[in-house]
């Protein structure tokens, strides 16, 4: 996200409608890629299709943590009161 445009140079005062609708065109083709990269962010299937290592690391730990919780009650529950 570090590749920032070039900043185009204010328009002349003197411009005519044309220019202004075409400066209009540009700006709304850059806001709509801006918030498709900040959506896409926030889209857990474009990062687990992004990152499937990263994705496969987490369910696999959150499995095993369930695992261990799991194991932890019923030997809890198997040995009874003290």
């Amino acid at each position: 996200m570090t590749d920032r445009r070039p900043e185009r140079p204010p328009l002349p005062k003197d411009a005519g409608i044309h220019t202004i609708q075409l400066d209009l065109e540009q700006t709304r083709d850059e806001l709509a890629s801006t918030l498709d990269d900040l959506f896409a962010t926030f889209n857990p299937g474009v990062q687990i299709r992004s990152h499937p290592v990263l994705a496969v690391g987490l369910f696999l730990g959150t499995l095993a943590a369930t695992a261990g919780a799991v194991v932890l009650l019923v030997r809890g529950r198997s040995r009874g009161p003290r």
